[in-house]
């Protein structure tokens, strides 16, 4: 008879990018609808289940009392095993996923996770995982359904995809992208374990944008402003303002697939923010009120404009917490167009009224929709949900990829370069460079949180080029160059960044070890 695998619903291990492996962590409010939408799957089958099959591990048991509590007979039969609990990953238990691959490598990560030789340091090797797995299938399941029973497995991403291999006798192995809380059959697991080998390439490809994410986004700008010194031509601003937006909306939509909308009203570091955006503010807005020098005001202007859009998205990849971000940026993008109010409502110069209005833009088209048209896909559907985020969520960090190609083709000046631009003055390199440390500054003065500094370091500089284009453009020809320069700087701060949180993690692994 049938036997069915399910892998439990999104837990806070997943929804953080951490890997839990034996530890406990609770399902999130998204895993638990998971699970009842699971339920309903199942009773959709048609299927009386007789024995129902548990690890020992609390997401794995929760998703399994939802699950069973939609059928009109509870199973006769409950099972909970250590036999089926999620793979032991050693050193890397309850770090940031994320972070372990960048600091291993593509190949390292491979190695550990995903090779047949391989094992997590500490953990528990394939090999024993598959003989584990395998024995689990012919001595308990098999045995039940050929005794006409039905069965149903609640277990782990690892377990369920060692089980596909068990089934299809496979002798590799893949990273198969198991979705959480999707009923899948026998049969189901071994059409997944023979999917084509573009399947893998697919996955190869998302793992390697994870890994090297800061290091792609410079070079498409560089590439962006190469291409355009050689073919000297600008792109118009239509093409140019729809293309950004879509991308933009991109991202944000698989980043806001992970957002739990309650976690908004969470005041926890709501002090921090204040006095960091305050900070900000006070020090931007003093900056537009007693100068006119155009760098001086392009520096007030990256101190007014909120944080980039991909914030949460490097929060996620750095070990920070992508809610906290996620409620930084959002309101740090509602009070800037406050404050800009209140100095455009002191100042002849449209400049910060223009400012609002491209916040208003950006915050509709490229945050609010996206996360409108995410969060009613996590409420309709949230095995779905679940499955773009497990499979796909690296689409959106890939779409900032071509953003930062744009952001240097368009910020180049057209044309060969004059000589006057060529001995670039220290006095903007300067300029530039304060635009992006002094927000660090200011944050590490406060508070060292890695989402803070993230949110508070990273403005969105396509805003304020945007804004401070017409400042740009009635400036001398020497400061033409400066949102080339800036972008450049912009995306080798993200560099650097990692850089930096990838050495720090790398010692506490040695330190682990």
């Amino acid at each position: 008879m049938a036997i069915y695998f399910v892998r439990h619903g999104e837990s806070e291990a997943n929804e953080q990018n951490r890997f839990a492996g034996r530890q406990n962590t609770p399902l999130t409010d998204l895993g638990v609808r998971q699970a009842h939408q699971a339920g309903a799957a199942v009773v959709a089958l048609g299927i009386r289940f007789d024995e129902v099959h548990t690890s020992t591990l609390d997401r794995a048991r929760r998703t399994a009392s939802v699950v069973t509590s939609h059928l009109q007979e509870e199973p006769a039969t409950r099972v909970e095993t250590h036999a089926l609990d999620e793979r032991d990953f050693g050193v890397f238990t309850a770090a940031n996923k994320s972070l372990v691959k960048k600091a291993v490598g593509f190949r390292g990560y491979t190695e550990c996770f995903h090779s047949t030789t391989g094992t997590p340091p500490g953990g528990e090797s394939w090999e024993d995982l598959r003989e584990r797995v395998r024995r689990y299938y012919v001595e308990v399941l098999l045995p039940a359904s050929r005794e006409g029973k039905q069965v149903l497995v609640v277990t782990h991403k690892y377990v369920v995809e060692m089980f596909a291999v068990v089934l299809a006798d496979l002798h590799d192995y893949r990273d198969m992208k198991i979705p959480n809380a999707r009923p899948l059959s026998e049969e189901d697991l071994r059409r997944i374990a023979a999917a084509p080998a573009v399947a893998a390439k697919i996955n190869d490809l998302g793992e390697h944008v994870e890994i090297r994410l800061p290091a792609l986004l410079a070079g498409a700008c560089v590439l962006g402003a190469f291409l355009q010194l050689v073919l000297r031509s600008p792109l118009p601003a239509a093409v140019l303002s729809t293309a950004i937006t879509t991308l933009l909306m991109c991202s944000t939509f698989f980043g806001m697939l992970r957002l739990q909308p309650w976690t908004l009203r969470v005041t926890t570091g709501l002090g921090r923010l204040v006095a960091g955006t305050v900070l900000k503010s006070a020090a931007g807005a003093a900056l537009l009120f007693t100068t006119d020098s155009v760098p001086l005001l392009l520096l007030g202007l990256a101190l007014l404009v909120p944080p980039a859009t991909l914030a949460p998205v490097l929060a996620l990849l750095w070990g920070g917490d992508f809610h906290a971000s996620v409620r930084h940026t959002l309101a740090a993008s509602l009070v800037t167009p406050v404050v800009l109010l209140l100095v455009a409502a002191t100042q002849r110069d449209p400049l910060p009224r223009g400012l609002v209005a491209a916040s208003a833009v950006v915050l509709l088209c490229a945050v609010t929709l996206p996360t409108l048209v995410a969060q009613r896909l996590r409420h309709r559907d949230p095995i779905t949900a679940g499955r773009l985020t497990t499979n796909w969520n690296w689409l959106g960090s890939a779409a900032l990829i071509p953003l930062a190609g744009l952001t240097g083709y368009a910020l180049t000046p057209s044309g060969s370069l004059p000589a006057e631009l060529i001995p670039f003055g220290l006095a903007e390199v300067a300029l530039v460079v304060a635009a992006f440390a002094l927000p660090r500054v200011l944050v590490g003065v406060l508070e060292t949180r890695r989402h803070l500094y993230v949110t508070q370091g990273t403005p969105n500089v396509f805003l304020w080029l945007t804004v401070g284009a017409p400042l740009v453009a009635r400036a001398g020809v020497l400061v033409k160059l400066l949102p080339a320069l800036t972008a450049g700087v912009f995306f080798a701060a993200l560099v650097l960044d990692e850089h930096i949180f990838v050495r720090m993690f790398r010692r506490q692994l040695t330190t682990a070890r």
